[in-house]
C-alpha cells in the first residue's frame, strides 16, 4: 500500500489535531489516533477530500466505530468498490461473488453473519481464506505479504456483504429446517405446530358430549347456563375496554437525548412478500431513522422466489446499513418463520420489527433505547403505538383507525401499567435480543405471532412497556382484504389460547389468579366478544318477543338479568369502541373522520364476527394458512415530508 504525500500528511495532522481537543465527544484515550491516521491517509490517497472525511472522523469517535465504517455509512464510498481497490493495492484476488459450494464450513459458521471474520473456501483444490480487512489490518497484511509473498496464493479479498451473502446461502436448507423445528422441539408445549394436544382433544370432546347430554335432558337450563357463561365473559372484555377508555398514561414526552455514550447496534427486521409497490417507501422511511447508520443492521427479509420485491428493493438504492436476506421455500410460509430465520444473523443488542408499509417516527429507536437503558432486564419488549395513516379514506379505514387508537393508545398502555399480559401488535415491537432468544423467538406455526410472543414473554416473567412515538400504518381499504386479515388475526388468537391452555393448572400456578384471569379476559374474552356478537341480537330479540307475547311475568329474573347484560354488551361494544379510540385521537385525526361513518359501527362488529367464525372453519385443516394483506404506497397528512 502506497505512502502519503507531504500534502496528505499535512491534511491528516490538521484533521486529527483539530478534532482531538475541542470536540471532546469521548475521552481521548477511547480512540486510536494511530489507527485514525492510517485510515485518513488511505482515504485521502484514493481521492476523498479531507473536508468530506471530517464528519466521518467525528462520527467514528461518537459511535466508537472506525472511519471506514462511517465512510460506508455516509455513502462517501461504496463498500464493494472499496474492497476492490484494496485488493488491487494488496495484489490479491477480489471476489464479488462466492459460490457457496466452495465454502469449507463448520457448525459455527453463522457467526460470520454478525461479525467480520475469515471465510475459508476451496478453489481448484487450493484452500483460500477470504477476508474483508479494515485499513489497519490491511497495512499489517501488506507488510506480511512482503515478507511471505507465497501467502498471496492462499488469500482473497471480498466485501463483508459478499461474505455474509455466501454464508446465508451455504447452509440455507439446514438453517430453515432449524428455524421451523427450533421452538417445537425445544419447547413443544409453547408451539402451535399441532393445534391441540391429545388431552385437549379429549376435554373438548367430553365437554361437547356433556353439553349435548344436558341439552337433551334440559334444554332451557343448559342454554341458560351457556348463555350466562358467554355473556359474563363478553361483559368482562367490555369492562376491561371501558377501563382502558378512561385510562390516561403519563403524556410527558420521553427524552431522545441519550448523551455522548456510544449507541449499540440496533437490528431492524422487516418480513416482506409481494411488496414491490412499497419497497421504495419502506427504504426511505427506515433511512430517516434518527440513529447512526453505522450502528444500524436492517434486514429486509424476502422469500427466495419473490424476485419482484428483491429487485424493487435494489432499485430503491438502499444504504450500507441494509441487507436483503432471502428465505428458502419451505412450509409453513409465514411471517414468523421469516423473522426467526433472519434472527440467526441479527447482530444488534436490540431488535425492532416493522411491516412493509410502516413509516415509524424517526426518533422511535432513540426513545426505545432510552427506556431500555433506564430499566432492568425484565423489561423485554416495548410496543410503539400504531396510527392508521389512511383513516380518512372511507368508513372501513376510519373505524379501523378508531379501533387501533383505542387498542394502542389506551388498552395496551393500561395493561402495561398494571403489569398484565399484552398481545403485541405485529409491528413496531422493540426487543432485548437476550430476552427474545431466551423465550425461543417467534413460533413459525402461529399466524398471529405477535400475540403469541407477547403472552410467552409474560409467562417467562418478562414485562412489556409502551412507547409514545408512533408508527404510521396502512389499513385495508376494502372489505375482502379486511376480512382475510382479520380472519388470520383471530385464528392466531385461537391458536395462542389453545397453546397456553395446554396445562391450565401449571398456567395458574405460574401466573397466580390475577395473571390467569387476565389471560382469559384478554384472549378468550375478546374472542367471545367477536364470535358472540350476533347472538346478542338474538338473545335480546328473544327476550323482547317473550315479553311482548306473554307479558313480562313470563320472563324469569335470571332472563331479565341476562337481558340487561346483553343490552350492555351489544350497545356498550359500540360506545366503548368509539369512546376509547376517539379520546385518544389528536385533533387532526378527529377532523378528518366523517361523523356519518360511525353509523357503520354495528356492521363493522358483524364483520368481526364473520371473520371470527371464518377463522374457526379454517382451524381444522388450514391452521397455518397465511392470507396475505396487499399494500400500496400511501399519502397522508400524518406522514412527514422529510
Amino acid at each position: 500500500m502506497s505512502s502519503s504525500t507531504d500534502s496528505d500528511n499535512h491534511s491528516i495532522r490538521n484533521l486529527t489535531e483539530n478534532l482531538a481537543a475541542p470536540e471532546k465527544l469521548v475521552p481521548e484515550e477511547a480512540f486510536d489516533i494511530d489507527r485514525e491516521k492510517q485510515e485518513l491517509a488511505y482515504f485521502i490517497s484514493i481521492g476523498i477530500s479531507p473536508d468530506s472525511l471530517q464528519s466521518a472522523v467525528i462520527a467514528s469517535r461518537r459511535n466508537f466505530t472506525t472511519i471506514q465504517e462511517e465512510v460506508f455509512a455516509s455513502g462517501l464510498l461504496n463498500e464493494e468498490a472499496h474492497f476492490h481497490k484494496l485488493a488491487k493495492r494488496l495484489n490479491l484476488p477480489f471476489l464479488n461473488q462466492i459460490d457457496a459450494n466452495m465454502v469449507v464450513g463448520s457448525q459455527y459458521i453463522d457467526v460470520l453473519l454478525k461479525r467480520r471474520g475469515p471465510l475459508r473456501i476451496v478453489e481448484q483444490e487450493v484452500i483460500r481464506t477470504v477476508i474483508s480487512p479494515n485499513i489497519s489490518e490491511a497495512i499489517r497484511l501488506n507488510d506480511h505479504l512482503i515478507e511471505k509473498p507465497e501467502l498471496q496464493n492462499r488469500l482473497a479479498i471480498a466485501s463483508f456483504q459478499t461474505i455474509k451473502h455466501t454464508v446465508w446461502q451455504f447452509r440455507k436448507k439446514e438453517r430453515v429446517k432449524d428455524t421451523i423445528r427450533e421452538l417445537p422441539e425445544n419447547s413443544p408445549e409453547m408451539s402451535a405446530r399441532h393445534l391441540m394436544t391429545n388431552w385437549q382433544s379429549f376435554v373438548c370432546g367430553f365437554a361437547l358430549s356433556c353439553f349435548l347430554f344436558f341439552a337433551s335432558a334440559s334444554t332451557s337450563l343448559t342454554m341458560t347456563v351457556f348463555h350466562t357463561f358467554l355473556s359474563l365473559l363478553y361483559l368482562s372484555s367490555n369492562l376491561l375496554k371501558l377501563a382502558a377508555a378512561f385510562f390516561t398514561a403519563d403524556e410527558t414526552n420521553r427524552t431522545t437525548t441519550i448523551g455522548n455514550q456510544p449507541l449499540p447496534m440496533y437490528t431492524i427486521l422487516v418480513a416482506l412478500y409481494d411488496e414491490a409497490p412499497v419497497a421504495r417507501q419502506l427504504v426511505r422511511a427506515l433511512d430517516r431513522l434518527n440513529w447512526p447508520k453505522s450502528r444500524l443492521d436492517i434486514k429486509l427479509i424476502c422469500e427466495e422466489n419473490d424476485t419482484a420485491t428483491i429487485e424493487a428493493i435494489k432499485a430503491a438504492n438502499p444504504g450500507s446499513q441494509f441487507e436483503i436476506v432471502t428465505v428458502p421455500p419451505m412450509p409453513p410460509s409465514t411471517k414468523p418463520k421469516a423473522l426467526q430465520y433472519a434472527l440467526h444473523g441479527a447482530g444488534g443488542d436490540f431488535i425492532a420489527i416493522y411491516d412493509a408499509e410502516d413509516i415509524p417516527n424517526p426518533d422511535q429507536l432513540r426513545e426505545a433505547y432510552s427506556v431500555f437503558s433506564t430499566s432492568d432486564n425484565k423489561l423485554a419488549c416495548l410496543q410503539a403505538p400504531l396510527v392508521i395513516s389512511n383513516a380518512p379514506k372511507n368508513w372501513l379505514t376510519a373505524l379501523f383507525g378508531i379501533e387501533y387508537s383505542g387498542l394502542f393508545r389506551r388498552l395496551i398502555p393500561l395493561l402495561s401499567y398494571f403489569g398484565l399480559p399484552i398481545p403485541l401488535g405485529g409491528t413496531s415491537n422493540h426487543f432485548r435480543r437476550s430476552a427474545l432468544k431466551a423465550v425461543g423467538g417467534w413460533d413459525p406455526n402461529n399466524v398471529t405471532e405477535d400475540a403469541d410472543l407477547g403472552i410467552r414473554l409474560y409467562r417467562h416473567g418478562y414485562h412489556t412497556g409502551v412507547l409514545r412515538r408512533p408508527t404510521l400504518e396502512h389499513a385495508p381499504e376494502d372489505i375482502d382484504v379486511w376480512i382475510k386479515q382479520r380472519t388470520r388475526w383471530l385464528k392466531g388468537w385461537m391458536q395462542t389460547w389453545l397453546v397456553f391452555m395446554r396445562r391450565p393448572l401449571n398456567l395458574f400456578k405460574q401466573n397466580k389468579i390475577i395473571g390467569f384471569l387476565s389471560l382469559q379476559i384478554i384472549i378468550a374474552g375478546m374472542l367471545v366478544a367477536a364470535l358472540a356478537h350476533p347472538f346478542a341480537y338474538l338473545f335480546i330479540s328473544h327476550s323482547i318477543y317473550t315479553g311482548v307475547t306473554y307479558g313480562t311475568g313470563a320472563i324469569t329474573n335470571t332472563d331479565k338479568f341476562l337481558f340487561f347484560i346483553d343490552v350492555f354488551n351489544l350497545f356498550g361494544s359500540y360506545f366503548i369502541f368509539f369512546l376509547a379510540g376517539w379520546r385518544a385521537f389528536i385533533p387532526l385525526e378527529k377532523r378528518d373522520i366523517k361523523k356519518k361513518w360511525l353509523l357503520m359501527l354495528p356492521f363493522y362488529w358483524l364483520l368481526m364476527s364473520w371473520a371470527g367464525w371464518r377463522a374457526i372453519t379454517q382451524l381444522p385443516n388450514q391452521a397455518h394458512k397465511w392470507e396475505k394483506t396487499p399494500h400500496q404506497p400511501v399519502q397522508s397528512k400524518l406522514i412527514p415530508e422529510k
